[in-house]
């Protein structure tokens, strides 16, 4: 482990240990967010915190788009099979998980354009499986399974869309 990396698992430790003491959720986001920041940021100390710091920005920001997009493709489908909206819930929750998984996984595995896109595609599917499952085990009384799958890979394929857009976006200009 870098010094760099060092300095920031120590950091996100004490400032996790008082995250810990009042949110649980709040506390177990924030280390899947150092995870992420740690294992994008395997440089010098001062480059890693450069480097890291963009990345947690680059993630918070995908974050909030991703589930901007997938609460605004639930929030439809579930208006127009005329289901709870409580289910919104857990597509948060959902996402709240998945999306640092997802970054960490394909940070640490794809090294280069192929392994990246192979990675990616492989994390948007498990991902679609876990999200749509989470769904409908929180909401067993409010959702059915095909409902739930259906409306998980609607998310999924919006989200990852917007993301693509995005970066090809970038590219060009």
């Amino acid at each position: 482990m870098e010094p760099g990396q060092r300095y920031a698992v120590y950091l996100g430790v004490s400032v996790l240990v008082t995250v810990w003491k009042t949110k649980k959720l709040l506390a177990f986001i924030f280390i899947l967010v150092c995870f992420a920041s740690i294992a994008y940021a395997d440089i010098s100390p001062v480059a890693g915190w450069i480097e890291g710091a963009f990345y947690l920005a680059a993630l918070l920001v995908a974050m909030a788009m991703t589930l901007g997009v997938e609460l605004v493709t639930s929030f439809i489908y579930l208006h127009l099979k005329k289901i709870s909206k409580w289910v919104l819930l857990s597509v948060i929750l959902a996402n709240i998980l998945s999306v640092p998984v997802l970054w960490i996984f394909v940070a640490v595995v794809g090294s280069d354009m192929t392994s990246f896109l192979l990675a990616l595609l492989f994390g948007e599917v498990v991902v679609f499986v876990f999200e749509a499952a989470l769904i409908f085990l929180m909401n067993k009384k409010r959702i059915k399974l095909n409902d739930a799958v259906v409306m998980s890979l609607i998310n999924n394929l919006a989200s990852l869309i917007l993301g693509v857009v995005l970066i090809a976006v970038r590219f060009v200009l």
